[in-house]
């Protein structure tokens, strides 16, 4: 004869279960997201908004939250759902196994940004929109920018770099176009393509495995290393001229200046290393790089 107590056991012990089994889901997609790392792009908004002379206001703060947790975490996360990397990826040193809330999850935090985006401005609205149909040709496998080197580079430059510092132009909806802030999304461009082959250097193994040909793979180790340094050369010139151009010559001699760090950061990210060591290298790297911008884009949009 059955026990009774043990039928009533296995009664309470199912919705315990699933509560676990979705906080498991719901901690999955949270990490997926990346958004500490998501962070290290932070700069290239404010910038924007110091280009184009934006109040900081809470206009500001909710397009600010909606890129980065909405939008690149979402993109991430989305990205993630079809990579499945196993080895470290930029912001997770040990990725676990995407969950099954990351594809749907991904879409609809994005489906959430662009409402949100709507309230902020219809310019702010179709910079996130862009982003995002530029999210899904990069990593849906019926597309797959990612997998090519070209594409994929220009379409990260073109995302992370000029939308990225966009949206913090276009957080004013009084902004006009100018030499300054033309030169200043150029900047960002070259900037974010000096560091995206970097990136991916410990990862080599495991695209190539998945079928994918990366910048990095393309240029090889020491070709990696000379587009970063010739893209962080030009990508400060260009912050010089927009600096210039806004009549901040200290600004202009400040930034022509940053090609120096930057070039030697590239070096020490492209010394020969095993992949966990070049992980921890351009991880330092991409933190130290967006903290000295983003410092100097906060207080240069402070003293707008």
């Amino acid at each position: 004869m059955d026990d009774p107590k043990n039928d009533r056991t296995a009664e309470q012990s199912t919705p315990r279960s699933s509560t676990h089994h979705a906080c498991h889901d719901v901690k999955n997609f949270l990490i997926h997201l990346r958004l500490p790392y998501q962070l290290t792009l932070a700069p290239f908004m404010v910038w924007g908004a110091a280009l184009a002379k934006a109040p900081v206001s809470m206009r500001f703060a909710v397009g600010f939250a909606v890129l980065h947790i909405c939008f690149y975490g979402g993109t991430t996360a989305y990205n993630s759902h079809y990579d499945r990397d196993q080895g470290p990826v930029g912001g997770l040193a040990k990725p676990p196994p995407p969950g099954p809330w990351l594809l749907p999850g991904s879409l609809a935090l994005q489906g959430l940004g662009l409402a949100i985006a709507a309230w902020v401005g219809w310019r702010f609205f179709a910079v996130c929109l862009v982003y995002g149909v530029l999210g899904v040709l990069y990593s849906n496998p019926r597309t797959r920018w990612k997998g090519k080197p070209l594409l994929s580079w220009a379409a990260v430059m073109f995302g992370q770099g000029v939308l990225g510092s966009a949206a913090g132009v276009v957080i004013d909806s009084d902004a006009r176009v100018s030499p300054h802030v033309v030169w200043g999304l150029f900047a960002a461009a070259a900037l974010v393509g000096a560091l995206y082959p970097l990136t991916q250097l410990f990862q080599t193994e495991e695209d190539r495995a998945r079928g994918d040909r990366t910048a990095a793979m393309m240029l090889g180790r020491r070709g990696t290393c000379t587009a970063a340094i010739v893209l962080s050369a030009l990508g400060a010139a260009c912050a010089a001229a927009s600096a210039h151009a806004a009549g901040r010559a200290v600004d202009a001699w400040l930034l022509a200046t940053a090609v120096v760090p930057m070039a030697l950061g590239a070096l020490w990210v492209c010394a020969r290393a095993d992949a966990s060591t070049q992980y921890r290298r351009i991880s330092r790297f991409q933190i130290g790089a967006g903290a000295s911008f983003g410092v100097y884009a906060v207080l240069r949009l402070w003293h707008t």
